[in-house]
């Protein structure tokens, strides 16, 4: 085989060969920063018309992991994605959800949460308060 076509061989591999390569640490980057939601329960208002979602958040180790809560009208879909957190703390906690009425709800955690990020007063119409 001529020295040219040696070269043109190689070069044809090592592009297909690179190319797969970047893919490859492309999608190890992608899951290593990807976070995992998972639901852990509802809690519907008095008349079932509005839902408290809680999950549980883990993004891989370089960021702690987090409950959170959103309140979503009954019969729309729950996506992390497009669905606003009222309340988000550290770790994986449980939690107690008392509607008063169809406007206002009462949060707990057990045990109390050592770190807050959010801490909404208020998710629309909806009043929260916090115990």
């Amino acid at each position: 085989m001529s020295r040219r076509r040696w070269i043109g061989l190689v070069v044809a591999l090592a592009v297909p060969v690179g190319f797969l390569c970047v893919v490859l640490f492309d999608s190890v980057m992608h899951e290593f920063g990807a976070c995992r939601v998972v639901r852990q329960k509802l809690f519907a208002s008095p008349s079932g018309a509005k839902l408290v979602v809680v999950v549980w958040k883990t993004c891989g180790t370089t960021v702690p992991e987090s409950t959170q809560a959103s309140i979503i009208a009954r019969g729309r879909t729950f996506s992390p994605e497009s669905t606003p957190t009222f309340v988000s703390v550290r770790g994986h906690l449980e939690v107690v959800v008392a509607w008063s009425s169809e406007r206002a709800v009462r949060i707990g955690f057990i045990p109390e949460p050592d770190q807050i990020y959010k801490r909404e007063q208020r998710a629309g119409d909806i009043a929260i308060d916090y115990e």
